[in-house]
């Protein structure tokens, strides 16, 4: 009894954290413009398509899952971000996890669009891009603007109760300092 009761919830357990939110969609990053002074505020879209028939994604209501990286293109950093202060373990067994979670069903002629301000800042040795509602802040040395002032921005979803991620299109901005 023990036995089968432990594999029906370890399978209600594999089958709602299978469930992968953004598998058959594409990720774009879109800007305001293509070319920033430093000290300048930016407005950032993300937009995700379904690439069939209409379908539902969840974010969490705090947008945790959703990393952004800005790297100078000289260098083409490995994509990093900081650990997140939030994390939930798995869907609850019996329960509501919507006061965490929101589900938007999209579809080529509504897909999700979100719009995130930002600012670019510099300081004597470096420029900062922060997107305060994602908790995002890179900072990049100026002496690799100063060789090649393309910024390359990078970024990802994570499923919510799994490990998978799918990543943006990466986009291109340039930063002249000043």
């Amino acid at each position: 009894m023990k036995n089968t009761l432990a594999i029906f919830l370890l399978s209600i357990l594999a089958f709602s954290c299978s469930k992968n939110d953004f598998e058959n969609t594409n990720l774009y990053l879109d800007f305001d413009k293509e070319t920033y002074q430093s000290n300048d505020n930016f407005e950032l879209t993300i937009k995700v398509y379904p690439t069939e028939a209409e379908k539902t994604i969840r974010f969490y209501k705090d947008l945790n899952n959703i990393n952004i990286s800005f790297s100078p293109k000289a260098e083409e950093f490995e994509f990093h971000q900081e650990l997140k202060k939030r994390f939930i373990e798995g869907p609850p067994l019996f329960g509501d996890d919507s006061e965490y979670i929101d589900e938007y069903t999209i579809s080529k002629e509504k897909p999700f669009k979100k719009i995130f301000l930002g600012t670019i800042s510099e300081s004597v040795n470096e420029i900062v891009f922060e997107i305060p509602e994602l908790n995002i802040k890179n900072k990049i040395d100026k002496n690799f603007i100063l060789k090649n002032q393309i910024i390359l921005i990078k970024g990802n979803c994570r499923t919510i109760y799994g490990g998978k991620n799918k990543h943006f299109m990466s986009k291109e901005i340039k930063v002249e300092l000043e």
